[in-house]
């Protein structure tokens, strides 16, 4: 490997994110391969992770402009929202403020983060929005499960998935890394079985997962290496 190009590689993504992909007895090749194969898995993972932040946002507005008769349902009076979430709404709003756009629901709904979306299946809106609320937001969660506490357990899982992707940080030594993708694959099937079906197509994680860093190091090696590189 030529050393030039990997200090220059190091210094452009630091030298602590990727000696986080160090294990014992790794060769620079093969860190550098690891690294690379983290970022194909963040990417393999949008598909379900978007559909499903968007999915969720909707179908809880639809759920409870149906339920409360306004599109507004998130401003006060009533109070419905407790203080942290009050202030997301606020925040939104300056953010539509700041770019001159239109205060209207849809845009305000848009520009909440998918932490406000799960924060509202917390304990504390058990008698505000649920469980009246569950099978209008919820309609592909089967009957046995359709609870507020599962959807809770299960989105804030998603959710802490979500983060390390779009923060960009180490997601390939998560043990149950399948599993989390097949969770949110399922979460949006319970949000919206439609979306799921319409995913499915573009859902290219299992063979990404399964390929593994190996599936790079021909291409990363005539990177490194030059066209005389073999495996």
């Amino acid at each position: 490997m030529q050393a030039q190009m990997v200090q220059k590689f190091r210094a452009a993504v630091s030298q602590h994110r990727l000696e986080v992909y160090r294990q014992p007895g790794d060769t620079d090749f093969d860190v550098v391969a690891l690294y690379v194969w983290n970022v194909l898995l963040c990417e393999a993972l949008y598909p379900s992770l978007q559909s499903l932040e968007v999915t969720l946002r909707n179908g809880i507005h639809a759920a409870a402009t149906a339920r409360y008769h306004t599109e507004f349902w998130f401003d006060p009076p009533p109070k419905r929202l407790a203080g942290s979430e009050l202030a997301d709404v606020a925040n939104a709003k300056a953010e539509l403020m700041k770019m001159s756009k239109p205060m209207e629901a849809g845009r305000i709904v848009a520009e909440l983060n998918f932490g406000f979306w799960t924060s509202l299946l917390n304990s504390r809106y058990e008698q505000v929005f649920w469980p009246w609320m569950l099978s209008a937001a919820f309609p592909g969660v089967p009957r046995p499960i359709r609870t507020r506490h599962t959807l809770s357990k299960r989105l804030n899982e998603v959710r802490h998935l979500r983060n390390r992707v779009f923060h960009h940080e180490r997601i390939s030594h998560l043990t149950n890394l399948r599993q989390r993708h097949t969770d949110s694959v399922e979460a949006v099937g319970w949000v919206s079985p439609e979306s799921k079906k319409i995913l499915l197509p573009a859902d290219r994680f299992p063979t990404v997962y399964d390929a593994g860093p190996s599936a790079l190091r021909r291409e990363l090696g005539h990177v490194f290496y030059g066209d005389d590189y073999s495996i």
